[in-house]
């Protein structure tokens, strides 16, 4: 089972890179230096959120007839022909952008389900936090990697080459991964409606999906939106991407005390560390002083990846505790996510457009809040109790 976790976690820390740490980001950067208006540019990013929720919802049916290792190694291949393709758009082809950035967002998602779903129906409960720390941490290792190769390379074709180059190698370490994925029991639980009514009926309840939900507009609006946030600062499009490689340090160095601290005292208790730290980050950013953006992007980066980390941390604890499919309950998560994250860039945007740079430290802060909000009032699973009131 070693081999097949490590294979897993390289799967996603070179995808990452390509997907996330080198894409994503230079999608934006390189619409707004060709003279792309900010909602439009938020029009695009958010078409790879939208992408990526239709790939979460087809996800758990291909999952069960094509295997994990399929579903990873397609998301992988796709991101690959995607990231050749894009330099040749011309940047007025604003629907062309969107389509790619969709398609985009599908190899993220089915590579997402594939690679999460399988990792985390192997490991044991007990372990489940530190794994997802050290996952997250490689991810977010990426996501820091990425945009420093950007800053390198520059806001150029190149830069699109070299995320294809990774996003190939991150297929092949699928070739180690050995230990199968559990087959799932309840087949019709796995159509893409079963798993959207899914999300709906549980979202009430869920402490995982809603943290999720909440996640994903912090995404979309701070890794979305910063590096243009920045640029209207006055920082050139280089030290934009290396503010950005900053904001992934702070999702880097966070992960594994934020699982050990999950496991230790519990998933709310975790959530409200990330938020408060947040908050006083998008406080920082609010004061538009430059000594400050540094100490202000690593505490960014730090609630944006959290908040993910604490919501896959519930949601796969209840699916082991309910005896429900991990693949589904991964998805619903990840679908939550994606739903926040598309809403995230185009409200950022728009706002940014006619509000100013203030605006996207404030929906930070708003954002952070309302984290701290939902652990007050959503359900916890037992277990989780039990933990939190142990301490």
């Amino acid at each position: 089972m070693r081999s097949t976790v490590i294979a897993l976690n390289a799967v996603s820390g070179l995808a990452h890179i390509a997907q996330f740490g080198i894409i994503y980001p230079l999608l934006s950067l390189w619409l707004d230096a060709h003279g792309m208006p900010a909602w439009q540019i938020g029009l695009v990013g958010s078409a790879v959120w939208l992408g990526m929720m239709f790939g979460n919802l087809l996800a758990p049916q291909w999952l069960a007839r094509l295997g994990a290792g399929a579903l990873a190694a397609g998301g992988c291949l796709s991101t690959a022909v995607l990231a050749l393709l894009m330099p040749l758009l011309p940047t007025q082809a604003l629907l062309l952008w969107c389509l790619a950035s969709s398609l985009l967002g599908i190899g993220i998602g089915l590579r997402w389900i594939g690679v999460e779903s399988w990792l985390y129906a192997i490991v044991s409960g007990a372990q489940r936090g530190k794994v997802v720390g050290v996952h997250e941490t490689l991810i977010y290792a990426a996501q820091c990697a990425g945009p420093a190769l950007v800053a390198l390379l520059g806001i150029d074709s190149i830069s699109f080459f070299v995320g294809s180059g990774f996003a190939v190698l991150g297929s092949l370490p699928l070739l180690l991964a050995r230990t199968p994925m559990p087959a799932p029991r309840d087949q019709t639980a796995l159509r893409p409606g079963a798993v959207l009514l899914g999300l709906v009926q549980h979202l009430r309840r869920s402490l995982g999906n809603q943290l999720g939900l909440l996640a994903g507009v912090l995404d979309g609006v701070l890794f979305g939106m910063l590096g243009i946030y920045f640029v209207r600062r006055g920082l050139g499009a280089d030290q934009a991407a290396f503010m950005m490689t900053i904001f992934g340090l702070g999702a880097l160095v966070s992960q594994v005390p934020l699982g050990w601290w999950s496991d230790r005292f519990g998933v709310r208790s975790a959530t409200r560390l990330a938020a408060v730290l947040g908050l006083a980050g998008a406080l920082l950013l609010f004061a538009a002083h430059a000594p400050w953006d540094w100490p202000a992007a690593v505490l960014l980066g730090l609630v944006t990846s959290c908040g993910l980390t604490v919501a896959i941390i519930a949601a796969t604890q209840s699916a082991s505790e309910e005896k429900r499919n991990m693949g589904v309950a991964v998805a619903e998560v990840s679908i939550a996510f994606t739903l926040g994250s598309a809403l995230g860039p185009v409200l950022a945007g728009t706002l940014l457009d006619f509000c100013g740079p203030g605006a996207l430290p404030l929906l930070a802060a708003l954002g952070c809040c309302a984290l701290h909000l939902v652990t007050l009032n959503a359900h916890t699973s037992p277990l989780q109790h039990k933990r939190a009131s142990a301490t």
